[in-house]
């Protein structure tokens, strides 16, 4: 049974009509290729542990991890992210605990897992939230517990081109370093998010909980509508203390 607590409705709003349309981005499907970091990260996973991915969306990494032998617990804003996940994981016969549940609200006891991920989904929140998400996932991980988490750099192109549409009126800033696109035509399919960019140093006050095992920025050149430059995130795996 899927369980819910808090829930944003504008948000869900938004992430249903992601979820549920027939457009959904191909690198986020449940069958698509997982990230290169969520490869290298599993190695160092425990074998036979329970991992829970935050901000499960459709299960492209949960039907990933499943394959690998973990079991798999997972929680989203969206019932229909959970519903797609949940099915897709009865169909490879993956163990899932799904959840549709705000990640700030974690519906599992303390302790829980010995890991967790979450990939192109904290950063859609204000400091503020990253920080409570952040808290909660620090809270239900085991002591020494794993946890793989990524964020947009202020390295690159696309945050060169959000303050440039910041500057023209296009978009808003509504703290440093956090953007929203409210515009009805956007292009950015979840614009009506907010979107935290992390320096360095912003991103290990975020993790400051937690010991931080690497810290990377994956940044590469790329050529885009709006000109060439440096694309990627900073990319951390941490853990949670042993005491």
């Amino acid at each position: 049974m899927m369980n819910s607590t808090q829930i944003n409705s504008d948000e869900c709003v938004g992430w249903e009509q992601i979820w549920r349309s027939g457009d959904i981005p191909p690198r986020y499907r449940s069958l698509a290729a997982p990230n290169d970091t969520v490869v290298e990260w599993a190695t160092t996973v425990p074998v036979g542990s329970t991992i829970l991915d935050v901000g499960c969306g459709v299960g492209r990494h949960v039907t990933y991890l499943g394959g690998l032998g973990f079991s798999l617990a997972g929680v989203d804003i969206s019932p229909t992210g959970v519903q797609q996940t949940k099915a897709i994981c009865a169909e490879r016969g993956v163990v899932f605990d799904g959840r549709i549940s705000d990640m700030n609200t974690l519906p599992w006891p303390d302790n829980t897992f010995a890991a967790a991920l979450s990939t192109s989904t904290i950063h859609h929140h204000r400091r503020a939230g990253i920080m409570r998400a952040l808290a909660e996932i620090w809270r239900v991980l085991q002591p020494g517990g794993l946890f793989l988490v990524d964020f947009p750099s202020t390295d690159t192109l696309t945050y060169q081109e959000l303050r440039r549409q910041v500057e023209t009126g296009q978009i808003s800033e509504v703290e440093p370093n956090t953007f929203v696109d409210q515009r009805p035509d956007s292009e950015d399919a979840d614009g009506f998010l907010p979107h935290h960019f992390c320096d360095e140093a912003d991103l290990r006050d975020l993790l400051h909980a937690f010991d931080i095992l690497k810290l990377e920025a994956d940044l590469h050149e790329a050529q885009l509508d709006i000109g060439s430059g440096l694309v990627g995130k900073w990319v951390a795996w941490v853990r949670r203390p042993l005491l």
